[in-house]
């Protein structure tokens, strides 16, 4: 499914959302991105989901993983605020987009929690301070873990660019 105006070189696999904010697919299987926009794509892999992250900076990348997960696990569009307070390390950025994710698989399956938005967010080298807010439900029970499997997350000409397989 593809956001009206915006063309897809192919369309995703059945039972599998894609979500572009904000970009157009340049022919080249890169978007031409806009500074603010964040984006995220799935690729369809047998056990796994590879959500394709971009966005203009370090906060967003984490938004726009925090936007794909919502998507796959967002059953329903309503139900009781809830926010949760956040604070991770790792070693480097990249785990730390993993660590960031596992703790919203976490919270979806324990606190039936199903995330909408960053709310605050401190980002300094590898450590993270959050405060995620959305509501609780009945998020689907899709997402088993993150993998550390084509782990990926790099800045090139000022935007940032990530991926993550989702073990489904």
């Amino acid at each position: 499914m593809v956001r009206p105006g915006l063309r897809a070189e192919s369309e995703p696999p059945a039972g599998i959302p894609s979500c572009w904010f904000g970009a157009r697919p340049d022919g080249r299987g890169r978007s031409v991105r806009h500074p603010d926009a964040v984006a995220h794509r799935f690729a369809e892999h047998v056990g796994e989901v590879e959500v394709e992250l971009e966005a203009g900076s370090g906060r967003g990348i984490f938004e726009s993983a925090l936007a794909a997960f919502a998507e796959l696990v967002g059953a329903d569009a309503a139900g009781e605020p809830a926010s949760h307070e956040l604070e991770l390390t790792a070693s480097d950025r990249a785990l730390l987009l993993v660590d960031w994710l596992n703790e919203l698989v976490f919270l979806a399956e324990t606190a039936r929690f199903v995330p909408e938005r960053v709310d605050s967010f401190e980002l300094a080298d590898c450590r993270l301070r959050a405060t995620v807010a959305g509501h609780r439900g009945s998020p689907r029970h899709l997402v088993k873990a993150v993998t550390l499997s084509r782990l990926a997350l790099e800045q090139e000409g000022g935007m940032w660019h990530g991926r993550v397989v989702l073990d489904v």
